[in-house]
C-alpha cells in the first residue's frame, strides 16, 4: 500500500551524494574540518612511540573500584580501555574537577563506566571549558551532571566546532533550556551530524508542506532523530503522509511521519515488507483497505508495534467482545496499550463488576481502559474491593483466567 506510493515518490527525487555548496566558513565546513582533523589525529596516534611505564592492570582495576565507585565487573572491563595509564595524576584531577562541578558519586561512576577514557582527558584544557559553557548557558549543575553522565559522548566532541554550533541552533528555536536538554538527551549523536546537510533541510521540507513551526518544535523535542534522516527519504516520507490526506497542520501528521520514517531508511525495501506484513494482519482479520487506512489516519501509532502485538490486540477484542472495524475506529489508541499490563487486568476487573450487576451494560470497556492507573484503581478496584474482594485479586494476577 504505502510501499508503491513511496517508491513512486522516491523516483522523482534526484539522489545526491555531495553536500550542498556552502560558504567556506559555514557550519557544514567547520564540522567537516573538525571530523577530518579528528581522523588525522587518530592516524597520528596510531604511529608507534615510546611510552612511559604503565600501571599494572590490577592496580587500575582497584583504582576504578575504590576511587571511581565502579563495581568490580565493570572495573575489569573499563581497565582494558586504560591500558596505557602511567599514573593516577590525571585521573585524580578529572575526579576532583567533576566533584567540584556538582557530579555525585553515582553520576561519576556511571560516566566512567560508559566512557573510561574520560580519565585520560586534559581536565582543565578539555573538560572544564565544556562544563563552563553549559553553566554560562544557565543550565544548573545538577542538570549538567545528569546530561553528561547519561550522554558522555558529548565530552568527546569539540567545543567550538560541534557543541556550540548545535546549541546555538537549538537556542534559535527554544528559549527553555529544558527543551534543549531533552533533545540532546534523546539524540546525543546530533553533535556528529551536519545540521546544514540533514536537520535544516528536513525542517525546511516540513515547512514547504505546510507544517507550522509550533508543530515542528514539538517534533524536534519528541523525535529529534527522525530529522537526521537523509533529505531525499525524509522528503518522500513526508509526501507519502500528505498524499494519504492527513492535514499537515495537525499533530496526527507528525505521528504519521514518526510511524513511517523508520520504514524508509537505507534498507527501506526490507522494512516496507515488514510494514506490509502489518497491514496483512488487518486484512486476514477481515479489514478492508479503507478501514486500514482510516485506522492509520486516526492514530498512526497503532502501526508502531510489532506484527505479533498488533495481531494479539486485534484478536483479543474480536474474540472477547466481538468487535468489528467500526469499534476499533472509535478507539484506535487501544492497539498501543500493553495487553498483559493494562488491557487484560482491567478487562478482568470490568467483567467481574459487570457480572455482579455493579456496573451497567451501557458502560463500555474502552472507558475503563482509557483512564489513568490512579483513576482506574480508585474508580473500579478500591471502591469495590470490600463488596467484591475478587477484583483486587484479578487485577493483581493480571487477569490470568481472563486471557482468551
Amino acid at each position: 500500500m504505502f510501499r508503491v506510493l513511496y517508491k513512486q515518490l522516491l523516483r522523482h527525487h534526484i539522489p545526491t551524494t555531495e553536500p550542498p555548496t556552502t560558504h567556506p566558513f559555514s557550519l557544514y565546513n567547520v564540522v567537516l574540518h573538525h571530523h577530518h582533523h579528528r581522523h588525522r589525529t587518530l592516524h597520528l596516534k596510531s604511529i608507534p612511540r615510546l611510552r612511559a611505564s604503565t600501571l599494572p592492570r590490577s592496580f587500575v582495576v582497584e583504582y576504578l573500584i575504590n576511587s571511581c565507585g565502579l563495581p568490580p565487573e565493570t572495573a575489569y572491563s573499563a581497565a582494558d580501555k586504560l591500558c596505557y595509564l602511567s599514573s593516577t595524576e590525571k585521573p585524580d584531577w578529572v575526579l576532583s574537577l567533576l566533584k567540584n562541578h556538582g557530579f555525585t558519586k553515582t553520576q561519576i561512576a556511571r560516566l566512567i563506566s560508559n566512557m573510561p577514557s574520560i580519565l585520560r582527558l586534559p581536565p582543565y584544557i578539555d573538560l572544564q571549558p565544556k562544563l563552563k559553557y553549559f553553566f554560562d548557558m544557565g543550565v544548573s549543575r545538577s542538570e549538567v551532571a545528569d546530561l553528561i553522565a547519561s550522554n558522555p559522548v558529548i565530552l568527546d566532541e569539540n567545543l567550538l566546532n560541534c557543541i556550540i554550533p548545535v546549541f546555538n541552533f537549538l537556542k534559535s528555536y527554544f528559549n527553555d533550556n529544558a527543551d534543549i536538554l531533552t533533545i540532546v538527551k534523546r539524540w546525543p549523536e546530533i553533535f556528529r551530524y551536519s545540521l546544514e546537510y540533514y536537520v535544516i533541510p528536513n525542517i525546511a521540507t516540513f515547512r514547504d508542506h505546510g507544517v507550522p513551526d509550533c508543530n515542528i518544535k514539538k517534533f524536534l523535542i519528541s523525535t529529534p532523530r527522525t530529522l537526521g534522516m537523509g533529505c531525499i527519504r525524509f522528503s518522500a516520507t513526508v509526501e507519502v503522509v500528505k498524499k494519504l490526506g492527513i492535514d499537515p497542520s495537525s499533530r496526527t501528521f507528525l505521528s504519521a511521519v514518526r510511524a513511517i520514517a523508520p520504514m524508509s531508511k537505507s534498507t527501506w525495501g526490507d522494512k516496507w515488507t515488514i510494514w506490509e506484513d502489518k497491514f496483512n494482519v488487518f486484512r486476514e482479520l477481515g479489514w478492508s483497505e479503507n478501514d486500514i487506512l482510516s485506522m492509520f489516519k486516526k492514530n498512526p501509532g497503532c502501526m508502531v508495534g510489532t506484527e505479533w502485538k498488533i495481531r494479539r490486540g486485534l484478536e483479543f477484542f474480536i474474540e472477547k467482545y466481538k468487535w468489528k472495524p467500526a469499534e476499533f475506529l472509535l478507539h484506535p489508541w487501544l492497539l498501543r496499550l500493553s495487553l498483559e499490563k493494562r488491557i487484560i487486568p482491567r478487562c478482568a476487573v470490568f467483567e467481574i463488576l459487570k457480572s455482579k450487576g455493579i456496573i451497567g451494560e451501557e458502560l463500555k470497556v474502552a472507558s475503563a481502559l482509557k483512564v489513568s492507573e490512579k483513576d482506574f484503581m480508585e474508580k473500579y478496584v478500591i471502591k469495590y474491593q470490600e463488596q467484591v474482594p475478587e477484583v483486587m485479586e484479578a487485577y493483581k494476577k493480571g487477569g490470568d483466567e481472563f486471557v482468551v
